[in-house]
């Protein structure tokens, strides 16, 4: 009786095993037999599929759509809609425009609307300096958005007056200008310098950083002259330049637009081509737009900026194609910034899933993004929300259909906002702000001046090497 209850048993436990083989248990991984159907599981999720916010994001967008900027206020937009396209995110983007028409006051005017009636967590501020300082200061007392600026350039945006939830996918007028200022000394041994400029923020800081590297690199003397901002009338400055023909090596001009178009109208009316060897510009001498409208005889100006037109390199190539077949124009700098700008504020709300209600979250993900497939080149931000890119000389040249065009004459790799003292961040904040008579302009003051705040040994570093290292 024993026995046959133990073989009773053995026969159910075998019984339950085949069951379990059978399909009643875990899943086999031996194949189906013969002539049986081989069941497919459902397919899982496409981890590349991308994830859809619930409704549009509304981004709000303050620039000029009026006045002699009126250009690049358009660029930006352009340059935001190329960006949102190239992302694949037309239907997840919502953007509402407002024109400061380049009035501060306005422009914080429409933060606030945007904000307030059109519920934009995302903000990107206007193209000019004036508006850019008083944007920030908004900005302050509305923690509760991201602000990143259009083309604003005033350094102290993202330094001395720096805000969290501020962050800068462009550039600083002094960033771009600090080794221009060291090639002008150094490899065109010029010594003094007479400087044209608009007299506003944005100018005073390209001045300031022009001031900083040409000064510690050799240059002796910098003169000021300013003229109102918007001034299309030149001819007493030109006859000013004149008197002052044979003391300087050149004329460093400093401002953009429709302004620059008229300076050189008057220039070579005057005959000024005659009276100074070479025509020297801030970064927005030579931008696309004031190309189209100048002569030939603009070839061989330099200048210098962190995007130039006629590089080389693939993410600019294909830029350019996409922007000209989509809006049948050519891109400038300012176009550039709003393409990567958006596309930073997007990837950013890639990588937390597209939700909105932890703005810290979303401001870690920009912040923490190293862009490799910008068209200006590769670029990262520093701890004050600011890009680190690269920072090119460019000389004007004839291209090959016989257009005017930037070509890239000498690279700066890896430029912070604060040039050349990244080990001296703490000490160059301590320094006033840039001013429209500072830093000072000659030799001697200037270097008792930095002394006090860099100290006596970067001073005698100076002296001893020629310059920077």
């Amino acid at each position: 009786m024993k026995k046959a209850l133990s073989i009773l048993m053995v026969l159910v436990i075998l019984s339950t095993l085949f069951t379990a083989c059978a399909g009643g248990g875990q899943p086999s991984s031996a194949p189906p037999p013969a002539g049986s159907t081989a069941v497919t599981p459902e397919p899982s999720a496409d981890p590349n599929a991308k994830v859809k916010p619930d409704s549009p994001i509304n981004v709000g967008v303050t620039c000029p759509y009026s006045g002699f900027v009126a250009a690049l206020g358009e660029n930006l937009v352009k340059g935001i809609q190329l960006g949102i396209e190239v992302e694949g995110r037309q239907d997840d983007i919502k953007l509402f425009i407002e024109d400061t028409k380049m009035e501060a006051e306005l422009a914080v005017t429409k933060l606030d609307s945007l904000k307030q009636k059109d519920n934009c967590k995302f903000l990107i501020g206007s193209v000019t300096g004036h508006e850019g300082d008083a944007q920030a200061e908004w900005l302050k007392k509305n923690p509760d958005v991201i602000f990143m600026p259009g083309y604003s350039a005033p350094q102290d945006m993202t330094m001395r007056n720096y805000s969290p939830n501020m962050i800068r996918a462009g550039w600083t007028a002094d960033q771009v200008m600090f080794h221009y200022g060291q090639y002008v000394a150094k490899e065109l041994g010029y010594k003094k310098i007479i400087s044209v400029g608009a007299d506003y923020s944005y100018p005073w800081g390209q001045a300031a950083g022009f001031c900083r590297g040409f000064m510690e690199n050799g240059g002796e003397q910098i003169e000021y002259i300013w003229y109102p901002e918007g001034n299309l009338d030149f001819s007493s400055i030109m006859g000013k330049l004149q008197g002052m023909a044979g003391q300087y090596d050149a004329v460093f001009l400093n401002d953009g637009g429709a302004t620059i178009i008229s300076f050189w109208k008057a220039w070579e009316q005057y005959g000024m081509n005659k009276v100074f060897p070479q025509l020297i510009g801030g970064t927005n001498v030579a931008d696309v737009n004031v190309l189209t409208e100048v002569s030939e005889g603009f070839v061989g100006v330099k200048s210098a900026g962190h995007y130039v037109d006629g590089s080389d390199i693939p993410a600019n190539q294909e830029f350019i194609k996409k922007y000209t077949e989509k809006f049948g124009t050519s891109p400038d700098a300012v176009s550039v910034q709003g393409y990567d700008t958006i596309r930073c504020i997007i990837r950013g709300l890639d990588a937390v899933g597209w939700k909105t209600d932890d703005l810290n979250a979303i401001i870690e993900a920009i912040v923490s993004q190293k862009v490799t497939d910008s068209p200006r080149g590769t670029f990262f931000f520093d701890e004050f929300h600011n890009a680190t890119q690269n920072v090119y000389v460019k000389e004007v040249i004839l291209d090959a259909n016989g257009n005017l065009q930037n070509k890239i004459v000498k690279t700066f790799e890896n430029v912070s906002q604060f040039g050349p003292y990244d080990a001296y961040k703490e000490q160059y904040m301590s320094m006033p702000p840039d001013a429209r008579d500072y830093p000072y302009t000659t030799k001697d003051a200037y270097m008792k001046d930095i002394e006090k705040y860099l100290g006596k040994d970067y001073v005698d570093e100076l002296v001893k090497n020629g310059g920077w290292k």
